[in-house]
């Protein structure tokens, strides 16, 4: 585990990004990950509470917080791809962290896989992104 706050909200973007979007890493050269990272970077600027406090909320992220997600338990491990992965996640939310990287959602909160499901709240945003799976949304 880091050692400072700063280090420790990175790493949980990281793992929330690598779970959510590992699998469109190759397909999208990496914008889905960083768009899930941008993500967590603007709802905790919009709602004013630490990256940490966003992906853990319950039912936010469902691989980080609900108990019937089959990615809540998932670690990265070899094969190396699931550690490259990861390891670009990181950089990704290292980046982020720092304003070193440009927000490829333009400024969505939300997201959501609209083969998978359509939420009720998306009615109520503006989509701005479409990037791999995922829709993007604003408030």
């Amino acid at each position: 585990m880091p050692d400072n706050w700063p280090e420790f909200q990175k790493w949980c973007a990281a793992l929330c990004a690598w779970r959510e979007a590992r699998g469109e890493y190759h397909a999208t050269n990496g914008d889905g990950i960083r768009a899930i990272i941008h993500v967590i970077n603007n709802r905790a600027k919009l709602k004013k509470v630490s990256w940490t406090e966003i992906v853990y909320a319950k039912w936010q992220f469902s691989s980080m917080s609900a108990d019937n997600d089959p990615q809540l338990t998932r670690v990265p491990s070899p094969p190396i791809d699931d550690a490259m992965i990861f390891t670009y996640c990181y950089r990704v939310a290292d980046l982020v962290w720092n304003n070193q990287d440009s927000d490829v959602t333009n400024g969505a909160t939300h997201y959501f896989n609209p083969s998978v499901v359509l939420p009720v709240w998306a009615k109520d945003m503006v989509k701005v992104a479409s990037i791999g799976h995922h829709d993007f949304y604003r408030v």
